[in-house]
């Protein structure tokens, strides 16, 4: 298959599109999961420390949604059940 001029930019178009769809879908007040990675220091049986990441569900409701305009790829500001406020990308979050 012989990559053209059009071929590429249909494909930059349905990409961009993708993201901006994915903006629409996580609007003020829905709940959405995204996962982080948390630091665990764990004991070894010789007694020795070892550091270890581990991936923590994160749970909270979208308060503001930062357009990417240009950018693939747009911010949500997300608060969790605690108060705290986290950045998050679109692209990591998946409705609750």
């Amino acid at each position: 298959m012989k990559l053209t001029k059009d071929i590429i930019k249909a494909l930059i178009q349905e990409e961009l599109q993708e993201a901006f769809r994915m903006e629409a879908d996580f609007e003020p007040g829905t709940m959405v999961n995204w996962t982080v990675l948390a630091k665990v220091v764990k004991t070894t049986s010789g007694g020795k420390q070892k550091v270890d990441y581990e991936r923590m569900t994160m749970t909270g409701a979208v308060k503001e949604l930062i357009r990417s305009g240009g950018d693939v790829g747009g911010v949500v500001i997300v608060m969790d059940p605690d108060g705290n406020t986290h950045e998050v990308e679109i692209s990591e979050l998946s409705h609750a």
